[in-house]
């Protein structure tokens, strides 16, 4: 019998601080799959990305690493992070972080009800839900709901189903705008299509993004942006950052009128 390497945490931690008391009605977004912070010159690459932004979206994100310091002692941004797995050897968890420079009004997360082979470990949706403001600078009724998932992966379709939806039963009864990204894991032709269809059916709608997909992804797009209540005015992939297996997304949205 071979011994795993990680073992399950299932926690979720809050760190720094935020600096605004509501985001809107334009707000800058930043997803990236960080690959576990493993590349050279990711945390130059991430510091740089996140100047400006109030939300950012990150997946494979760890906790108890020597950068833990960039999330503890920040007072740009509050970040949630829902740990999944740890290393056995070196104690580093692993799962999704969310951070904004709005403090979350409440959160909660949600583990995958099967688990990835050989490594044995579960993934994360992490729901996030933060006040919102309008143009003249008033707090709106409404709230935004941040919906940050890193989908499993090497299982049957029926175990991804389960998975994607609870991704979709987090934001059931919300009826506010919906923010839902993450690395989907979408790399076959049946998982998308079941993705679209759960999509449709919420109301929300994939923010279109030019780019080229990657051989290591087998041709496939695995980060995606759904919206709903929320207009895009831009996108950009950053393929001049090289500190991750995915490149980062920039986008900026704006409130529907």
């Amino acid at each position: 019998m071979i011994k795993s390497r990680f073992s399950r945490v299932e926690s979720l931690k809050v760190m720094g601080s935020a600096s605004k008391q509501a985001i809107g009605p334009d707000m800058s977004v930043l997803l990236w799959n960080v690959f576990k912070c493993k590349r050279k010159g990711w945390q130059s690459d991430f510091t740089s990305l996140i100047d400006g932004k109030d939300l950012i979206l990150l997946q494979e994100a760890i906790l108890n690493s020597p950068f833990d310091g960039l999330f503890h002692h920040s007072s740009q941004h509050q970040w949630i992070m829902a740990s999944s797995f740890k290393s056995v050897k070196t104690n580093i968890e692993t799962g999704v972080k969310t951070g904004a420079n709005v403090e979350a009004n409440r959160h909660f997360f949600s583990v995958s009800a099967h688990s990835e082979p050989i490594s044995n470990t579960k993934k994360m949706v992490l729901a996030t839900e933060y006040p919102l403001m309008n143009m003249g600078g008033s707090f709106i009724e409404s709230s935004l709901l941040v919906i940050n998932t890193h989908m499993i992966n090497f299982v049957s379709f029926d175990k991804f189903r389960a998975h994607l939806d609870q991704a979709f039963q987090a934001f059931e009864h919300h009826n506010g705008p919906i923010l839902l990204a993450g690395d989907f894991n979408t790399w076959n032709g049946k998982r998308m299509a079941y993705f679209d269809e759960m999509a449709k059916s919420c109301l929300l709608k994939e923010v279109p993004i030019m780019r080229q997909p990657k051989l290591g992804h087998l041709l496939r797009h695995l980060d995606h942006i759904y919206c709903r209540g929320l207009d895009v005015l831009d996108v950009k992939v950053h393929t001049d950052i090289h500190s991750s297996d995915h490149h980062p997304i920039s986008l900026s949205l704006r409130l529907a009128e």
